[in-house]
């Protein structure tokens, strides 16, 4: 029976330091090649400002807010969110 210690000699040690190294590069490239294939959908200022001033709310309390607005109102999301903004400034 071999026990730890033949396993790790002077030989092995650096070279599964090295394969880690190498495979962890693999990876975060690989990562970056695939994440950049995906595109992320630009966000308007009007939505930026929205999530800012409600950031407080979870995701789905914020949706359920701009359906109440856009019933409201009847219009886009955009506008909607422009509306909800403004109205919560002059709170």
């Amino acid at each position: 029976m071999t026990s730890p210690g033949d396993f790790f000699n002077q030989e092995t040690g650096p070279a599964l330091l090295v394969g880690s190294f190498v495979g962890l590069l693999v990876y975060f490239a690989l990562s970056r090649l695939i994440g950049a294939g995906r595109p992320t959908r630009a966000r308007t200022t009007a939505e930026r400002q929205f999530r800012n001033v409600y950031s407080i709310m979870d995701e789905g309390r914020r949706q359920s807010l701009i359906r109440y607005y856009m019933e409201k109102y009847e219009c886009g999301r955009d506008e909607v969110m422009r509306r909800a903004v403004e109205e919560r400034s002059r709170r």
